[in-house]
């Protein structure tokens, strides 16, 4: 007997995008379980819909978004984007980057349609732009991070940014640190290049990091925001906003609470969140609090994260593209 297709409930303010949205996910192939209007909705309501995932177009305040986030036990999309014209250059696109966020979460559909572009970007996760993780630290993170790099072989298909609250001086000494005795390419930030798998870009202390729409590398002349330098904060959501659903984070040892927050809006996308563990970190308040949180999956120490990375590679990612 064929199982059925993964299931979408939908939740759309505006009646024409709700149908639109419909009729997209239908052709892709999905199995559209409610679609109905959020105003007749009370949040109690939506825990008798049985979905694999949630996709919102809801306003930010709306209550039955905020009751999704807190109780949803699958994956909750939140938007889908402006869609384009029909006719327009950015109609496939946007359908590309709507399937391109759905893929990990719910795989492709037995039946259906794919659209164009996705077929011609997926033989090589590289050429749409690597799997990209964060990896997040403070006291104690340098060692943390050498000691996962050195567990993880280069070879595989990843990339990593590299935000450590670390003093200036010794920012430009970090490449060496952690890259000694691995293969990884531990590089300081070079306007105007591209992160490739095998790479390890380390995120400047005084200036904030940017990302163009082709996933080019620039530097801003604004500091980072808030108390830290680097912001995890906002490497975080950079790199959800450029590189999701395709990346993931890890905290390792650190100090502070940096990044908690952009954890939790990960999460909220279905997307990967790993602690390093209390036993292993040389100081365990920020990925404690991350665990705390309710963010963190997964804990362990730098060697054990990196053998059940290398898994989660073959399995999830493979398996998406």
């Amino acid at each position: 007997m064929t199982e059925p297709a993964p299931g979408i409930a939908l939740l759309a303010c505006d009646a024409g995008q709700r149908k639109q949205l419909a009729k997209v996910l239908s052709t892709f192939g999905y199995r559209i379980v409610s679609a109905e209007d959020p105003a007749v909705l009370q949040p109690e309501q939506l825990a008798q819909i049985q979905t694999d995932a949630w996709l919102l177009e809801l306003a930010d305040e709306s209550p039955l978004t905020e009751w999704l986030l807190e109780h949803s036990e699958v994956p909750v999309l939140l938007g889908a984007g402006e869609i384009p014209v029909a006719d327009s250059e950015d109609y496939p696109r946007w359908q590309c980057r709507l399937y391109a966020k759905l893929l990990p979460l719910l795989g492709a559909p037995a039946q259906g349609q794919a659209p164009s572009l996705v077929a011609a970007a997926l033989p090589n996760p590289i050429e749409r732009g690597p799997c990209v993780w964060v990896l997040g630290a403070s006291l104690g993170g340098p060692a943390a991070v050498k000691r996962f790099l050195d567990t993880l072989p280069a070879s595989l298909p990843i990339a990593f940014v590299y935000a450590q609250h670390i003093d200036p001086g010794f920012e430009q000494q970090l490449p060496q640190i952690i890259g000694r005795q691995n293969e990884w390419q531990v590089l300081n930030c070079r306007p105007g290049s591209r992160l490739q798998a095998g790479e390890v870009l380390v995120v400047p202390i005084a200036q904030q990091l940017l990302f163009g729409r082709d996933g080019e590398l620039s530097l801003s002349n604004e500091p980072w925001p808030g108390p830290y330098q680097p912001s995890i904060e906002t490497v975080l959501d950079l790199v959800c906003q450029q590189f999701g659903p395709a990346c993931g984070a890890i905290i390792f040892s650190g100090m502070g609470e940096d990044g908690v927050a952009a954890c939790g809006r990960m999460r909220q996308q279905g997307i990967e969140v790993w602690t390093q563990d209390t036993q292993s970190a040389a100081c365990a308040t920020m990925p404690g609090a991350v665990l705390e949180a309710g963010f963190s999956q997964r804990q362990g120490s730098p060697e054990e994260l990196a053998i059940a990375l290398q898994r989660w590679l073959a399995q999830e990612w493979s398996a998406a593209s």
